[in-house]
């Protein structure tokens, strides 16, 4: 079978679809991989008319994405309807949102993927009951129909290496499709995750409702042994020679036992030998790990704290990591200089009161320096348990004002959604201590002051008097939009993204 696979999200990992061609490749089938990356917010005619040119002779048409480009997803399927293909569209949004995705698809992809396409590819090639693959959800006669889940693939070792053969594979290039080949001369960080599923269960985050949905068919949280891991990395390492760096994407790379991390340290510094960054959680940071992954080549560790303030965390992100778990591993991170340390924190969140972001700006005060902020734009992702909550509380409608739509890494982007202006001097704050915390400043915010900001009757007084912050807000959207052209540009010409941390070669 022909199955053409499309992602239309703004990232080339492409992790799922990728995934998905080499389970099917490895079965036997043939995939072609369409990747439909652009800043638009909607597709031209000429771009539609082109991808249901470049499908046409599939068999199958799967589609993926996140809820941020689930309106493109819609444009693209419906503009593949008259080619009378099987339709199927999976991926987080879809499992999400199975109902909304499933008006606009033969199938949705309830889960993971990879046995439902090789099951659902072999009973079309057979003339089986298509329909009845087990994940599948379908719409029938105005009717949601879902089928039996699927049980989780339990050893991800048996899977074979996401595909960057680059054999089939199209990428949009302004209103144009250009096939790509050969090894990719691109320097930019190699991506890989390790590991599927995540232990804890943020209500803002998928894998909390993900976790309802499949915990009964197996483990949730697998990963590669450390073994296979590595063998994965090496044969990326040759597709990306002229890469600087690995970047993983593991929900929580501390979440592996010291033993592992020890041996991950060993056979990747003998056998891949590059910088690498990665992600953890405060629980999971210790001594040991740090050491370890410090030896194996760690420039760059990110780690979600999300808020300074308990009540948030505990009663509405249901993220039991206390400030003084954050300031352990805080300042286990401080004893190694060379490594650039990011704290995640979020920010535009209507739970949160004037106490929960005072509690913040203070606790980020109190964190060991030098480190670097970064600051989320909170979204209401459909189908999350925040999500839920907030249309219960009358906070949002729906998915038409959820802010699905905001790049919530772009600033603080709050005009458009009303719920985003309450606090708007003390978010507005944090966004602008975004950047490097040293020690006389916590981004554009001189240390010096920060007690002043924090005062009642500064506080009082700027949330009633919004013109100065909002300005404040504006002039930092276009400084950091200004910061990260130049960036690209750094990195571009010297081809190392350390470079701009003061940490390249």
């Amino acid at each position: 079978m022909n199955i053409a696979l499309i992602y239309v999200d703004q990232d080339l990992e492409a992790f799922g679809v990728r995934n998905i061609s080499s389970a099917l490749k490895a079965a036997g089938h043939e995939t072609k991989l369409v990747l439909m990356k652009t800043k638009e917010a909607a597709y031209s005619q000429q771009v539609l008319d082109a991808a249901k040119g470049l499908v046409a002779d599939s068999d199958i048409i799967g589609m993926s994405c996140f809820s941020r480009a689930s309106q493109k997803a819609i444009q693209v399927m419906e503009h593949m309807r008259p080619l009378n293909k099987v339709t199927v569209w999976g991926g987080i949004h879809a499992t999400l949102n199975a109902e909304q995705c499933a008006r606009h698809a033969d199938l949705v992809c309830r889960g993971e993927g990879e046995e439902f396409m090789i099951d659902l590819a072999e009973r079309l090639d057979k003339g089986g009951d298509w329909r009845a693959v087990p994940n599948a959800v379908y719409a029938d006669k105005g009717r949601l129909v879902a089928n039996e889940p699927r049980p989780l693939i339990d050893n991800l070792d048996t899977l074979p290496m996401m595909d960057f053969s680059r054999d089939n594979e199209w990428h949009l290039n302004g209103e144009e499709f250009v096939r790509v080949t050969g090894v990719c001369e691109d320097t930019a960080p190699i991506a890989f995750n390790g590991t599927r599923g995540c232990a804890f269960r943020c209500t803002y985050c998928s894998n909390a409702k993900l976790k309802q949905l499949v915990h009964a068919n197996g483990r949730y949280v697998r990963k590669l042994s450390v073994e296979k891991l590595i063998e994965h990395a090496e044969k990326l390492r040759e597709r990306f020679p002229k890469a600087k760096c690995f970047n993983f994407f593991d929900e929580d790379f501390c979440a592996r036992p010291v033993a592992d991390i020890e041996k991950f340290s060993r056979l990747y510094s003998e056998r891949v030998g590059i910088p690498f960054e990665c992600m953890v959680s405060p629980v999971q940071v210790n001594e040991e790990k740090i050491r370890w992954l410090v030896k194996a080549g760690l420039w760059r560790i990110n780690m979600g704290v999300e808020s300074g303030s308990e009540r948030t965390k505990r009663e509405v992100y249901d993220r039991h990591m206390s400030n003084d778990a954050v300031m352990r591993a805080a300042r286990v991170l401080n004893k190694y200089p060379h490594v650039v340390a990011y704290y995640f924190f979020i920010i535009g969140n209507p739970y949160e009161t004037r106490e929960d972001l005072l509690s913040t700006a203070r606790f980020l005060g109190d964190l060991p320096e030098p480190f670097y902020l970064r600051t989320y734009n909170l979204v209401f992702v459909p189908g999350t348990l925040l999500y839920e909550m907030a249309v219960k509380d009358g906070i949002i409608q729906g998915r038409e004002d959820c802010g699905f739509e905001l790049d919530f890494v772009g600033g603080f982007n709050y005009k458009k959604h009303a719920w985003k202006k309450s606090n708007i001097y003390l978010n507005g704050l944090l966004y602008l201590m975004a950047g490097k915390v040293a020690r006389r400043r916590l981004g554009l915010v001189p240390r010096r002051l920060l007690s002043v900001l924090l005062k009642p009757a500064v506080v009082e007084f700027n949330e009633k008097h919004t013109l100065p912050i909002r300005g404040l807000i504006t002039t930092k959207l276009c400084l950091w939009k200004l910061r990260g052209a130049v960036a690209k540009i750094v990195k571009k010409v010297l081809k190392d993204p350390r470079v701009i941390y003061g940490v390249g070669k």
